[in-house]
């Protein structure tokens, strides 16, 4: 999950020898050049976009929702039972799937792939399309009371007003069978990917820009919301919109170009309209809907270099801008949290070179004392029930993933007890999967994959989520959950017929 941008975001990390400054959110192009710009002239330089940033844009530090919309108790209540869950995305783990289920759909980071954007494909990812019931076991195994995971658009609608009620049943029966299961259901209906006909060449007309996304978006969330909530009543609309659209400023998210700061504006305006309106769309569908957002949210600190906390300002508008806009139409405030920054155009550059035990593989600070923070602020800000709808770490040691884990249910565990209005916590994620620019580098799984069975490996770390989540002690290591034989004959079948 998320640099600035988030893991699950675009992020070309590679030696830094000159920033190119954009104006906007502490987003630098990378460029070799002969002469670096000298230290102090680029703080100037930063401080002056963050100055022109902070006065072109409405947001407003000391905002608060309405008293009247406002729908918690100050307290999580007492007989609620916290949800311990996972989430996932449909495009970081999910096999093209059947034919029939398939029809040839792209989406746009299939597009940037073939433009040579990211390092490699996303091929099978972790074979969950097909593998459904090795993932149910593997859900099962872990203890978890809810399960999140996304539909892939450009599947369901493979072409424009063409939906495919094949792979709308897939999603249906995928929720029915987790209800099945004793596991409920949340699912997010736009995690990053576009289908290909709403891709453009041109950023200011591709994806939230492209000038037929609302009405194409309207016809979408109708679609599914007929499909899904008469089995699901748990649903977020977008994920991490905020991160999408400075990934799109800076050139990290298809197509690949840089925006100006008014398009960054302009992205999260036109999904905060998306956002109400699929809220109204499913509402209509199932007036017990539960609407809930899925922000990134990242623990700013002032650097010393700015004493005017300008970039600061900046941090907490990334975090803020959009959310302010869909507030009201949310039931709970859903948010993901993984890392504490210093607030510094440099940000970067930090994160390439930081190792050790307080940060992950890439280069994000640990400060599990920042989600605390960031729940008070958020209960403040807006008063309403919170859900953690991911946390995780990208580390090849299972052991920091350990105390990772620990420290931030600790902390949100403080958060409830100093009266905040939590309702659950939802790790990312079930196992290792497709990281997009980073491809498969990133470790963030509970489990692993071994490619060839197709076995899910559960991690020490998994045994520990089993016993935060279910208050029983288990095995220190949870045995490997294999493919079921159908599946393995599917995907053999499929390998078969690739060649591969």
């Amino acid at each position: 999950m998320p640099t600035v941008c988030h893991s699950n975001s675009i992020q070309m990390r590679r030696p830094y020898l000159h920033c190119e400054l954009v104006s906007s959110f502490a987003l630098i192009e990378v460029r070799p050049v002969a002469r670096p710009l000298p230290a102090a002239l680029l703080v100037v330089l930063c401080s002056i976009f963050a100055w022109q940033g902070c006065a072109r844009s409405s947001f407003h530090e000391d905002y608060r929702l309405p008293v009247e919309e406002s729908r918690s108790a100050s307290v999580t209540p007492a007989d609620w039972q916290f949800w311990w869950g996972v989430s996932t995305s449909s495009y970081q783990t999910e096999d093209p799937g059947p034919p029939s289920e398939n029809l040839g759909f792209e989406t746009d980071w299939d597009l940037a792939y073939r433009s040579g954007q990211m390092k490699e494909p996303r091929g099978n990812a972790t074979w969950s399309y097909t593998c459904t019931q090795r993932d149910f076991a593997a859900l099962k195994q872990l203890g978890v009371t809810h399960y999140r995971f996304s539909v892939e658009w450009a599947r369901v609608e493979p072409r424009p007003g063409e939906f495919n009620e094949l792979a709308i049943e897939h999603y249906v029966q995928l929720a029915r069978n987790l209800r099945a299961a004793g596991i409920t259901p949340l699912v997010t209906l736009w995690h990053f990917t576009f289908p290909s006909w709403l891709a453009s060449d041109d950023s200011r007309r591709n994806g939230w820009l492209h000038p037929d996304m609302p009405a194409r978006w309207h016809a979408y969330v109708e679609r599914m919301a007929k499909a899904l909530t008469p089995d699901v009543k748990d649903i977020c609309p977008q994920n991490e919109p905020n991160t999408y659209a400075l990934g799109s400023l800076v050139g990290y998210f298809p197509p690949g170009q840089l925006l100006g700061y008014e398009d960054y504006l302009r992205i999260q305006d036109r999904q905060a309209d998306a956002f109400n309106d699929a809220a109204g769309i499913l509402r209509a569908a199932r007036p017990d809907v539960r609407i809930i957002s899925v922000q990134n949210i990242i623990h700013w600190e002032r650097d010393v270099f700015d004493p005017l906390g300008l970039w600061c300002a900046k941090g907490r508008e990334y975090n803020y801008y959009h959310l302010d806009k869909i507030a009201a139409s949310c039931d709970w405030i859903g948010f993901n949290y993984y890392m504490a920054e210093t607030a510094t155009p440099l940000m970067r550059i930090l994160q390439t070179l930081r190792i050790g035990e307080n940060c992950s593989d890439c280069g994000w600070r640990i400060d599990a004392d920042g989600m605390a923070i960031e729940i008070a602020g958020l209960a403040k800000r807006y008063g309403k029930p919170m859900l953690i709808t991911e946390n995780g770490i990208s580390t090849c040691d299972d052991r920091k993933r350990s105390l990772y884990l620990l420290k931030h249910v600790n902390a949100v565990r403080r958060a409830m007890l100093a009266g905040h209005d939590v309702r659950g916590y939802m790790h990312w994620s079930l196992m290792d999967n497709y990281e997009w620019a980073d491809g498969y580098g990133e470790k963030f799984g509970l489990c692993e994959l071994d490619s060839k069975s197709l076995a899910v490996i559960p991690r020490k770390s998994a045994s520990l989520f089993r016993m935060l989540a279910t208050e029983k002690r288990c095995k220190p290591l949870l045995p490997p959950i294999p493919a079921g034989q159908r599946e393995i004959a599917e995907v053999n079948s499929r390998r078969r017929a690739s060649g591969s």
